[in-house]
């Protein structure tokens, strides 16, 4: 759901602090008192104004959770342990919202607070995910129709332009903006199969993609990071990531190489399979150690590391190809989706990182768009 243009995000989100807030309180109450009288006809008309209101706002898993607990109240004869149980659900639902809600991490907050997003061509579910969690961080999130031209000015003063890719997208529109207008700022968002089924050439001039099934902390992770990333696709200026002004990681080959380090055997079986179906010179390791060894001997153009391994684990590996100042590209792979996890990754020099399980294509596809963005850097 779209902000509504005479409230300010701030407001927005204050108005949804308080419903969440509010909400808690009340289920508690109505909770604590059930043992001693169930006043059927007072909480089932709070669970129909909650279910409207939730709505209203944004919060459906809210809705739902309301409308079931209002059936049961306005059934006779009232079973009080399911009362208990669907007022039990609400308060859970209420709690994890207000939990999501609650606090941006600082980096996120610096790095989109007063930012303008265009949100181009999305359905209606996925807007008001996308505008309720730039509310957070407090952006202005701009709406258009799948129809509209990404030339006009409106579009082009975005600092950032999200576009849901569908089956009939028109692909060199798109191509076109990427390479004019919106050139450096262009984030593809969808169904993954959709995604993939891009041109190279569009995959590459993308600064990130967002794949359907994202929750909030993902989204304003990928905008955050986007944002500071613009033409070249690392997290932080050459000279902060340990290298020299001028340079770049990761330069591209006839042939790209790549090391991937990883403790699981069938997780290197299949990044090694899916790298030389791609025509990808790729060598493993599967600990941190001799993966660190390996790059050295190797030189690849990118390293897809591992975060959690014994020993040596994928941070400290990452540290010291920063600290060394090797110049690669380095994705990490991750089954820890928390945001304070990736972060880290990203303030000690990685270029962009996945969730186990992820798709092959979707990491072959996030590879080629760093090389081709890193070697139009170098060019």
């Amino acid at each position: 759901m779209e902000i509504p243009e005479f409230i300010s995000p701030s407001e927005w989100i204050g108005l949804q602090q308080q419903f969440l807030e509010d909400g808690v309180e009340r289920c508690r109450e109505f909770l604590s008192g059930l043992d001693k009288h169930i006043d059927a006809l007072r909480i089932a008309n709070q669970m129909h104004q909650w279910a409207g209101s939730g709505g209203q706002l944004g919060f459906h898993s809210i809705t739902d959770a309301a409308r079931r607990a209002e059936r049961v109240l306005r059934e006779f004869p009232i079973g009080e342990m399911e009362v208990r149980e669907r007022l039990s659900d609400l308060l859970l639902e209420f709690s994890n919202q207000r939990d999501k809600l609650a606090g941006i991490p600082d980096h996120f907050a610096q790095a989109l607070r007063g930012k303008s997003v265009a949100v181009v061509g999305f359905p209606p579910s996925p807007i008001q995910l996308v505008c309720n969690t730039l509310g957070r961080a407090s952006a202005r999130p701009r709406i258009f129709s799948a129809a509209q031209d990404l030339e006009c000015e409106s579009v082009r003063d975005c600092d950032l332009v999200m576009v849901y890719v569908n089956p009939g997208a028109d692909y060199r529109k798109l191509q076109a903006a990427a390479q004019g207008s919106v050139a450096g700022k262009l984030f593809l968002a969808g169904e993954r199969c959709h995604l993939m089924a891009l041109p190279p050439a569009l995959q590459s001039s993308a600064v990130d993609y967002l794949f359907n099934g994202w929750e909030a902390d993902e989204l304003l992770l990928r905008l955050a990071t986007a944002l500071q990333r613009k033409a070249p696709p690392s997290f932080a200026a050459p000279e902060k990531a340990g290298l020299p002004a001028g340079e770049t990681r990761g330069r591209v080959t006839t042939i790209p190489r790549v090391v991937a380090v990883d403790d699981d055997p069938i997780m290197l079986a299949l990044l090694r399979t899916t790298f030389r179906n791609q025509g990808t010179q790729c060598e493993t390791a599967d600990n941190g150690r001799d993966g660190l060894r390996l790059i050295h001997e190797a030189t690849p153009n990118v390293v897809v590391l591992d975060v959690n391994m014994p020993g040596m684990d994928g941070f400290e590996v990452l540290s010291a190809i920063r600290t060394e100042d090797i110049p690669t590209l380095v994705v990490l792979l991750t089954a820890r989706q928390q945001e304070h996890d990736v972060l880290r990754g990203f303030q000690l020099g990685a270029d962009d990182y996945l969730v186990k399980p992820f798709s092959p294509l979707e990491l072959v596809a996030r590879i080629k768009r760093l090389l081709v963005h890193t070697h139009r850097t170098a060019a």
